[in-house]
């Protein structure tokens, strides 16, 4: 009985992880360096576009040039990188709050765990979440099992593989 117990508790533990803000950065990584994304974009800390027009902006509010950290980039150096406290600055300023609201607009009045599942699809932009047409009517209808499916059968759930089971998991289940 109690090792049935200790297995609930992991097992919620577990799901709720999946279904957070932590996930999104767990899903994206953390780079303290200039790396390329998968699609070839200079980027930094958890998934930070630098190429966003506001990146010189924020990174110069961390005493960074961006001509320096895209140095690093081109060259494969890492003389100009963040701190994980300034990867959790931007993330938390800049990253996660503009994918919630995405969320928000989206399916607006979804729980905790389904919200953060469609803010980690939405943390790709606004502009690929609301491709989720059917998704998105499943969510208003709260038909959680048809919402997880239509996203589990998108071409970015075959492009973001697991990631992308946890966000159906946290739609179907919240």
């Amino acid at each position: 009985m109690i090792k049935l117990f200790v297995f609930l508790v992991c097992l919620a533990s577990t799901s709720w992880a999946a279904c957070s803000r932590e996930q999104t950065i767990t899903n994206e990584g953390r780079r303290q360096c200039c790396y390329y994304d998968t699609k070839g974009i200079p980027t930094i800390g958890v998934g930070f576009n630098l190429q966003r027009t506001d990146a010189k902006n924020i990174l110069s509010q961390l005493g960074l040039s961006l001509s320096d950290v895209l140095s690093d980039c081109r060259l494969g150096t890492r003389k100009h990188c963040i701190t994980n406290s300034q990867m959790d600055s931007i993330f938390d300023a800049y990253e996660y709050p503009p994918a919630t609201q995405c969320a928000n607009t989206f399916a607006p009045g979804l729980s905790g765990q389904r919200k953060a599942a469609v803010a980690d699809v939405a943390f790709a932009g606004c502009g690929t979440l609301n491709q989720f047409v059917n998704m998105k009517a499943a969510l208003l209808k709260k038909d959680w099992a048809t919402a997880a499916k239509e996203l589990q059968n998108s071409k970015w759930c075959t492009q973001v593989k697991g990631r992308c089971t946890l966000d159906a998991d946290c739609i179907r289940n919240g």
